[in-house]
């Protein structure tokens, strides 16, 4: 059976269940108003003048690639490249890509020049450059009206409006002002946000409204933190420091335990469990409470990235991970906590030597996406039916991936 005729049946299947329908019903209007490359245009009044052309949708569903030379825009009902962006960019670094809350931008941060590039995913087109501080990696989305950019070499967090494309205010989270961080914030923390940093012991507190680190939560007097987690159901923030993983409350900012291990932290869909990543172990803690039971651990051989799940029609949840060390990505039964399923998504760069390999995954209406950047392609996965629905070509290099829809970035897996 060939690549083709697999996509044509898995997709006919899925979109009974929605997902191609959200992207089928998009297509229509795109098709007719398409330009010469594919990309949506708005269609000409009769005076020829397009400024008071309705507003259109976002393309919903459309995968986004990004390689060090080319911005790849494809249907993934189809496997078509729809629109590839090459202009002006040459051997780029790609760090987190954020969608907004209509899904209708798409910000990413490159990495040389220190810029945010932003692209309208209703034409698929590049229409603007934000200038930032040296070294972003990570983007967030705290409000409908902002992103929130960190450039590490600043330690410091970039508020990019949302609209005009401009930088309103620069937030210094980081204590000696450099520093890899992230950014944690949740409804339940009102404007109150929280930040990590590798080179700082500790949390610091961030007022969203107010752009100004406020406070400092100290887990000790020396190392860093890095990934972050919130449990609603437990009301704890939860950051990786060194070997272990404080928990401190969200209203009180005391420290009230600490897990003895640590690494990535991503929360089920019902927000009753989070799976920490360590090595190639995933321990599922319970966080409906503050016992912090184990419930279960699953080995993963072949190096776990990212979790992102699914929940199955059947009642089931899966959680899919795309593994650094091996062509594959591991799907887990959160029933029985075991591997059920290796589907092969291609290979990364693996440098010799190196300490860390990251791999991107992004999932969205039962689609999950990662690159394989050595391969040159991006591999599509219903996830309803645990099936490659293709490997679609694009440069080789691809390392960085985005779907319009609700699939956050490629270290969280909501808008939010």
């Amino acid at each position: 059976m060939t690549a083709s005729t697999r996509r044509r049946q898995v997709i006919q299947t899925i979109g009974s269940i929605g997902v191609v329908g959200v992207a089928g019903c998009l297509g229509d209007d795109s098709a007719d108003d398409a330009g010469a490359d594919g990309a949506s245009v708005a269609p000409d009044d009769d005076n020829g003048d397009t400024d008071d052309a309705p507003a259109q949708e976002p393309d919903i569903g459309m995968v986004y690639a990004f390689a060090p030379n080319s911005i790849s825009v494809i249907d993934p009902d189809t496997g078509d490249i729809l629109t590839e962006i090459t202009d002006g960019l040459n051997d780029e670094s790609w760090g987190d890509p954020q969608i907004t809350n209509d899904y209708g931008k798409i910000f990413i941060n490159r990495q040389s020049p220190s810029q945010v590039l932003v692209l309208d995913t209703s034409t698929h087109e590049l229409i603007d450059e934000v200038d930032i501080g040296p070294g972003p990696v990570h983007i967030y989305h705290p409000s409908d009206e902002e992103i929130w950019s960190h450039a590490d070499d600043e330690g410091a967090l970039y508020v990019i409006d949302a609209d005009k494309h401009e930088v309103s205010h620069v937030v210094e989270s980081g204590l000696d002002g450099e520093g890899h961080g992230k950014l944690l914030y949740h409804e339940d923390f009102d404007e109150t946000g929280y930040a990590t940093n590798v080179n700082d012991p500790g949390l610091p507190v961030i007022d969203l409204d107010g752009y100004e680190r406020t406070d400092f939560i100290e887990f000790g007097e020396e190392g860093g933190t890095h990934y972050k987690a919130y449990g609603p159901q437990n009301g704890l923030i939860y950051g990786e420091f060194g070997d272990v993983t404080p928990a401190v409350d969200a209203e009180t900012h005391d420290l009230v335990d600490e897990l003895a291990f640590s690494g990535g932290m991503y929360l089920t869909p019902d927000e009753q469990l989070m799976g920490v990543l360590d090595g190639d172990t995933i321990r599922f803690v319970d966080v409906t409470d503050r016992d912090h039971d184990i419930v279960d651990t699953v080995e993963v051989e072949g190096g776990p990235d990212a979790l992102r799940y699914h929940d199955a029609e059947n009642g089931a949840t899966y959680a899919v991970t795309a593994n650094t060390r091996s062509d594959q990505a591991s799907v887990i039964d959160l029933d029985t906590f075991e591997v059920v399923n290796q589907i092969e998504v291609g290979h990364i760069f693996r440098p010799e030597g190196a300490p860390f390999l990251h791999r991107s995954g992004v999932a969205a209406d039962g689609l999950f996406v990662t690159p394989a950047a050595e391969d040159g392609f991006v591999a599509l996965v219903d996830m309803g039916r645990q099936e490659l629905i293709d490997h679609i070509d694009v440069d080789e290099g691809v390392d960085t991936v985005q779907i319009v829809g609700d699939s956050g970035t490629g270290y969280t897996g909501n808008v939010r």
